[in-house]
């Protein structure tokens, strides 16, 4: 399995990147064999970035010393609100 971490680091953008060098493959003349490829290569680059774009982000971890105070009557009293 895919962890969080490397599927927002690595898979999403990676699988971007094959999309354009599909793109790129298919719009060159030059190297027929990369032309012939360009369709299975911006093909797999789609199935990865469907793949990518379902798994959810990193969770973040929330220090509970940095969420403030709760109540309103606790923020008003330590001087918090609109200046």
């Amino acid at each position: 399995m895919i962890s969080r971490e490397f599927n927002q680091k690595y898979f999403g953008p990676g699988s971007i990147t094959l999309m354009v060098a599909g793109i790129l493959f298919l719009c060159q003349p030059w190297i027929s064999f990369l032309h012939a490829w360009s369709v299975l290569v911006m093909l797999i680059g789609l199935i990865g970035f469907n793949i990518s774009v379902h798994i959810p982000p990193p969770e973040q971890l929330v220090d509970e010393d940095d969420t403030g105070p709760v109540s309103i009557s606790k923020t008003v009293a330590a001087g918090g609100g609109h200046d």
